[in-house]
């Protein structure tokens, strides 16, 4: 005979399916209740699916004797319990998924790892703990994930990572140490492998201190040291960065990389001359090297050495003339060093090949701009499309009936401008190009009714409540330039542009200084490496008669920036201080690079 659905086999079978069912839906609607029954309910239903099979399907049944007997047995509850069970875990599991749960999936996916051999599962287990951040549960779930597989190279960088960003660095080194195993044909494979690894870490110190470990352990590998100059060089520590350069070079001499390292470390440390001239060698040496030369050509922009660094980069270009990046590059060099028409060479050749064309329109508009060739600047901009550039395009424009024509026709298209556009933010940024056209004007109060028009569209809005307040500083409307700043701290107390101006502002005025000093220590918390928050630190401690800390401010300041307010400030220092050689030194300086500059001419005048 041959057994079919009305079957007594069939019939238990069909039984035990419903079990399971059953079963995970009382589970699931226990744990998860939000979801609508009926939800619930198909889900469950479709995923019982995967333990039935068609009646064409359902056996290869042996066909039995006429007379004999069919023997069933008795099912085993505990194999269908665990089966539900595993069924459960990855249901819920990828419905928790779905509707944002995601520590909750992660929670029941763990679960659903420990109950199946399928190593699919740990793995899914894992990715959703790295989604999640959640180190601890994907540290469970990628060691059972190994267990599954065996030794896999992906598997120990994951449990590498997650013991390291759990802060057990110990626990980290022996999955390091298989990839160092994995690749022990080749030495630079492995330190490359796990560079890269612990290069996208965010915890510098940590990944120092695994690196050095593994370092020690293959002490006589070169690339160690070179992984650990690298890793050095993104933390900024570039005299350690020299210190395993040159210990990777002791090992193997003619290690390029090493060598190049060391240099870029020399730059950083600012002996410039000596890092052009080693990393100038380097290129003569291998003349082919593209990644050296431009590494070499990037460093002489870095030193303001345009001239050798357009050299460097024709070089290139002879050898990659279809090089884009090289072309816009170029281009970009002409036009720092004022060559305009060797730029919009450059330029247009990228338009011809249809290469970064929004650009290329952008920068010969600039050029000819510059060279006040106005009709044909604005045919440039005109042609730069919606994108990156196009704002900035229109403002340009802006810029040249402003300077050739006059500000009315400049402020006419600006208008038009801002009603053919939809985007709010985009709307707001030509209201502050508008208004710092009428600033460059010194029209401060039509500046400032033009800000309030701007902020009748759009009440509340910080950058044009900061701008609007900066103006009102300007014709000495303190009180208004409180208001303002006062509205956006409000909102966003964290402001530290807002807190910075207030403070600054109250400083510079001698009002409420204590006060002042507040506002600049909260700015100065958010923003500890800005150089105007540094500067209006040291402007304070001024004013309050703190000299030796203001000049530890300025100083730190002016390092970060070379500025032509900070200057100032520093010279009034200095010659508060009675130190005059140095503050006529600083401020002869600042005349020099910025004879125009309104600040410095009236600190010469009221210093003499």
């Amino acid at each position: 005979m041959r057994i079919n659905c009305s079957d007594n086999y069939s019939k238990i079978r069909y039984s035990l399916i419903e079990h399971v069912t059953q079963h995970s839906i009382l589970k699931i609607n226990a744990t998860i209740p939000q979801i609508p029954y009926l939800y619930r309910l198909v889900l469950a239903a479709i995923l019982a699916v995967f333990l039935l099979t068609s009646c064409t399907s359902m056996l290869s049944e042996p066909r039995l004797d006429p007379d004999q007997s069919i023997q069933i047995r008795k099912p085993q509850a505990e194999k269908y319990d665990a089966q539900s069970d595993l069924m459960y875990e990855v249901l819920v599991g990828e419905l928790s998924g779905q509707f944002g749960h995601v520590e909750q999936a992660l929670e029941h996916y763990v679960n659903a790892s420990q109950l199946t051999d399928d190593p699919a599962v740990a793995e899914r287990a894992t990715r959703i703990a790295m989604f999640a951040k959640n180190w601890t549960a994907g540290l469970k779930a990628a060691t059972r994930w190994e267990e599954l597989v065996g030794e896999n190279l992906e598997i120990s960088q994951i449990l590498g990572v997650m013991e390291l960003r759990n802060k057990n660095v110990e626990g980290a080194v022996p999955h390091f140490e298989k990839i160092m195993s994995a690749a022990e044909d080749s030495p630079a494979k492995g330190f490359s492998i796990i560079g890269a690894v612990l290069a996208r870490e965010p915890d510098f110190e940590s990944s120092l201190n695994l690196l050095e470990i593994l370092v020690n352990k293959h002490f006589e590998n070169p690339y160690g040291h070179l992984t650990m100059a690298s890793l050095a060089f993104q933390a900024q520590d570039f005299q350690r960065t020299i210190d395993e350069s040159e210990i990777a070079l002791g090992f193997k001499p003619d290690l390029i990389e090493a060598r190049a390292m060391r240099a870029q470390a020399l730059m950083n440390l600012n002996d410039t001359d000596k890092a052009l001239s080693e990393m100038k060698i380097i290129v003569e040496e291998q003349p082919g090297n593209r990644e050296m030369r431009m590494a070499y050509s990037r460093m002489l922009i870095n030193a303001e050495r345009y001239e050798e660094a357009i050299d460097e980069f024709e070089l290139l270009l002879l050898e990659n003339p279809n090089d884009g990046e090289l072309i816009y590059r170029l281009g970009l060099l002409y036009l720092q060093k004022e060559e305009y028409e060797k730029a919009k060479a450059k330029f247009q050749r990228l338009v011809d090949r249809k290469q970064r064309v929004d650009e290329a329109h952008y920068y010969i508009g600039r050029a000819n701009e510059e060279q006040k060739k106005y009709v044909e600047a604005i045919d440039e901009y005109e042609k730069v499309p919606q994108g990156q550039y196009y704002i900035d395009a229109k403002a340009r424009i802006a810029s040249v009936y402003a300077e050739r024509d006059n500000i009315e026709k400049a402020q006419s298209y600006l208008k038009e401008l801002r009603r053919s556009l939809s985007a709010p933010e985009a709307i707001i940024e030509v209201y502050l190009i508008e208004g710092q056209l009428l600033h460059d004007k010194e029209l401060y109060v039509a500046a400032m009714d033009l800000y309030s028009e701007g902020l009748q569209e759009f009440p509340g809005h910080s950058d044009l409540l900061y701008a609007r307040a900066l103006m009102a500083e300007e014709i000495d409307r303190i009180d208004l330039l409180e208001q303002d700043l006062r509205a956006i701290l409000s909102e966003d107390p964290e402001n530290a542009s807002a807190l910075n101006a207030l403070g600054y502002t109250l400083a510079d005025h001698n009002f409420r200084i204590n006060e002042a000093l507040g506002y600049i220590k909260r700015a100065l918390e958010l923003r500890p490496d800005d150089p105007a928050v540094i500067d209006s630190m040291g402007w304070v401690q001024f004013r309050l008669g703190n000299y030796a800390e203001a000049e530890t401010y300025l100083r730190k300041a002016f390092a970060l920036l070379e500025d032509t307010e900070i200057a100032g400030h520093l010279v009034e220092l200095l010659w508060a201080q009675g130190n005059y050689e140095e503050a006529k030194e600083v401020l002869n300086d600042m005349l020099e690079r910025y004879p125009d500059d309104e600040y410095i001419l009236e600190l010469k005048q009221r210093l003499q």
